[in-house]
């Protein structure tokens, strides 16, 4: 979810905008899933039904694929050339520059506007600071806050990964096929507790979302197709469809409502024919730059959206239409978004740099203070 469109090669002006378009329809499809559907259907979030148009905007929290095939496709190209301190950084700043912010708006208006159905102390907003709230044991200010856990978690094995090429060097296609094997294993024996274990740190139920988006860079950057490249990437729609299925029937029966497979399978199927064509260079009438505005929107428009709304919805209800509340919330998120990346994600960015700068600075001057008295 935090990543842009790639810039495939410095050496060239191209970059994949259509990446941005499909960030921005997948982040849309969220906001509408929670906005028509989620919000009423259960745990008193919403008082404002949307029950003719909900049942359809269920399907979109398949997105959630999409933003994942995205990120593996867009960190695999980037950690090219990479030490683990340039992307460790890289990450922190992307991340947390507009997260931190974001959280502190949720939290500011939870506080102010959300009560009875939404509460949040100081303590919780501390903890879902770090993203690791859960290990905490403390809700999350969000509900679309465990999707970044599981983003956090991808960055943290990409780190590992680059780690590991300063000792021996690995393809990413070696990583990915073994990843993708203990997500095979995964679907038999989920049961047992060494890949329940398995699962909390390689998150496997979503691993073939971020594997297939690594297969596809390679598949890029080598501008070829192998035979076993081929029979992995189908795996992996094999494996998200397995896994989307459970996700949708097990939503249907908690929200209580119907779900159809065929529909799941096609959708599923179809975000990786996408992003597969715009690789392979097919999709080139879409790579427009202005796609780029609706990419920079995504991330701070996934991380405010949820319960920003829905408080929203839950003040204006006695004043205004539905329809009118429902539009006026979705333009202030695209508003507030563009805010966001606009004035406030490069000064902070700027900041989160410069206090980087220093520490690596200390300790490059620690460093050599020991050499020195080695010496």
């Amino acid at each position: 979810m935090t990543d842009q469109g790639f810039k495939p090669d410095s050496k060239q002006s191209k970059r994949f905008y259509q990446i941005d378009l499909l960030r921005f329809i997948a982040a849309m499809g969220i906001v509408l899933a929670h906005y028509l559907f989620r919000g009423y259907r259960a745990d008193n979030l919403s008082v404002i039904s949307f029950e003719e148009l909900g049942d359809w905007m269920k399907y979109f929290f398949v997105f959630i694929d999409l933003f994942f095939i995205i990120s593996g496709f867009v960190i695999t190209l980037s950690i090219r050339g990479k030490t683990l301190r340039e992307y460790v950084k890289s990450r922190v700043l992307r991340v947390f520059s507009v997260y931190w912010v974001c959280a502190l708006i949720t939290y500011l208006v939870i506080v102010l506007f959300g009560a009875p159905r939404f509460n949040a102390s100081f303590t919780q907003f501390l903890a879902n600071l770090t993203l690791m709230h859960d290990l905490m044991d403390i809700e999350a200010l969000d509900g679309v806050y465990w999707t970044m856990v599981i983003e956090v978690k991808f960055y943290l094995l990409s780190a590992v990964y680059v780690a590991i090429q300063h000792f021996k060097k690995v393809t990413i296609e070696a990583c990915a096929y073994l990843w993708l094997g203990l997500s095979v294993l995964y679907v038999f024996f989920s049961h047992t507790t060494i890949m329940f274990l398995a699962n909390l740190a390689l998150i496997l139920e979503w691993a073939p979302a971020f594997i297939a988006g690594m297969l596809m860079a390679r598949m890029y950057k080598t501008n070829k197709i192998t035979v076993v490249n081929g029979m992995a990437l189908i795996t992996c729609v094999l494996l998200s469809v397995y896994h989307r299925l459970h996700f949708i029937m097990g939503a249907a029966m908690y929200f209580k409502t119907d779900a159809s497979e065929p529909l799941v399978v096609g959708l599923v199927v179809l975000m990786y024919l996408l992003v597969f064509l715009i690789v392979r260079n097919k999709l080139k009438f879409l790579n427009k730059p202005f796609f780029i505005y609706l990419g920079i929107l995504t991330y701070p428009l996934y991380l405010l959206h949820q319960n920003i709304g829905y408080i929203i919805f839950n003040n204006l209800n006695e004043y205004l239409n539905k329809y009118v509340i429902l539009s006026f919330t979705i333009l202030f998120m695209l508003v507030l978004s563009y805010i966001l990346n606009r004035y406030v994600e490069a000064p902070i960015t700027k900041y989160l740099n410069s206090i980087l700068s220093t520490v690596n600075r200390g300790r490059k001057k620690i460093k050599a203070q020991l050499i020195t008295t080695n010496d």
